[in-house]
């Protein structure tokens, strides 16, 4: 992806106002003032919508609207991630025995089997990635945050690279 540069964003509002410039010339009509004289409530949006077809062509609004594919890497993380998690959750259950809220432990099955389910699509997805497994790898992430029950983890292997970005960090 290549950055939007200011330069860039003040060539293409220039080359428009040069083209009417030139159509005006070319049709006897009065010549619009070049860049430089065009007065700062019309030069604004000028450089607004070339930012915006910059911002376009970069390639920046499809980073942040589609999910980066994790690694193999990532899954495996996620996958022992994950793992670990719910044995520590289980573990926890068995010393507290029946005195839990009722649903906690079905709760805890249906996660499982929800993680099993989605692992193996993205496990299984290769080269047909789609949008079946986008949802199944948020998901994972989602669950990956919120059974991490011990708070002094700080390594997501998990996370992607470029999800941060997609995750709304930056907007245009």
């Amino acid at each position: 992806m290549r950055p939007v540069l200011r330069d860039d964003v003040r060539q293409l509002a220039k080359s428009w106002v040069d083209r009417a410039r030139a159509d005006a010339l070319r049709t006897g009509e009065e010549l619009p003032p070049p860049l430089d004289g065009v007065p700062d409530d019309q030069r604004a949006p000028l450089f607004h919508e070339a930012h915006y077809w910059h911002t376009l062509a970069s390639g920046l609004f499809m980073e942040q609207s589609v999910p980066p594919r994790p690694s193999p890497a990532n899954i495996r993380a996620m996958r022992d991630h994950l793992a670990e998690c719910c044995a520590l959750l289980r573990s926890m259950m068995e010393r507290r025995g029946d005195l839990l809220p009722d649903g906690a432990r079905e709760q805890l099955a249906t996660i499982e089997l929800r993680v099993a389910m989605a692992l193996d699509l993205v496990e299984n997805a290769g080269a047909a990635w789609a949008r079946e497994t986008d949802a199944a790898w948020h998901e994972l992430m989602l669950l990956a945050r919120l059974l991490a029950y011990d708070p002094s983890r700080t390594r997501d292997d998990w996370v992607p690279e470029g999800w941060n970005t997609f995750a709304g960090l930056y907007l245009v």
